[in-house]
């Protein structure tokens, strides 16, 4: 089974949203509406799909 990326959150602009992954910005769309700045999504060719809470992300990024 594949996982996908997980990015936080920098910048939030409508239905777009500015990531940081692995030292990288990503801008992604986004229908997400219960994200804000520093929250963590999950994403997939370009589009967040999902909010993921801190301790997930750490451990999905191998940071844990």
């Amino acid at each position: 089974m594949c996982q996908a990326p997980v990015g936080r959150i920098i910048k939030i602009n409508k239905d777009k949203i500015t990531i940081e992954c692995k030292g990288e910005l990503k801008e992604l769309k986004s229908k997400l509406t219960d994200v804000k700045r520093g929250d963590y999504v999950m994403f997939s060719t370009n589009i967040a799909i999902e909010k993921v809470e801190p301790e997930e992300a750490k451990v999905i990024m191998g940071e844990v």
